[in-house]
């Protein structure tokens, strides 16, 4: 590989030219990162949904046939334990990305998702509306 700024051959694995120190490892472009930054987004999207879609035929299938049968303790085990569940591994995805990802703005709409995800896991999970009446 040949140094961009002074042209002199260097070994393929060198991080910096041995003529003038620039650094010759490849920049990472702006395309790759932006779809990086995509490929997270429709990632947490799609947790979101799995998690979504999962709670829906929680309480179409199997909240029918219990309340029938009179186990209303078990549905709000289930409804605690998925909720807390799906609330971290959310939270983590979300960590996640903002971790490895270098495009600034996505960070920032993370951080936000974020914040507002820690809120409403507090305010569902561990203070209830129906506990404070």
């Amino acid at each position: 590989m040949n140094c961009t700024k002074c042209n002199t051959p260097n070994a393929e694995e060198a991080k910096f030219c041995k003529n003038c120190g620039t650094n010759i490892v490849p920049y990472q472009s702006d395309e790759k990162t932006s779809e990086q930054s995509i490929r997270a987004l429709l990632i947490i999207i799609g947790i979101e949904y799995f998690f979504s879609a999962i709670m829906f035929l929680i309480q179409k299938f199997i909240f029918s046939s219990a309340l029938s049968n009179g186990n209303g303790e078990n549905i709000d085990l289930i409804y605690k334990t998925y909720g807390w569940t799906s609330d971290i591994v959310s939270l983590a995805a979300i960590l996640y990305f903002m971790v490895t990802l270098t495009n600034n703005k996505v960070k920032t709409a993370l951080v936000i998702f974020f914040i507002l995800r820690v809120i409403f896991m507090i305010g569902y999970r561990a203070v209830p509306f129906f506990d404070l009446l």
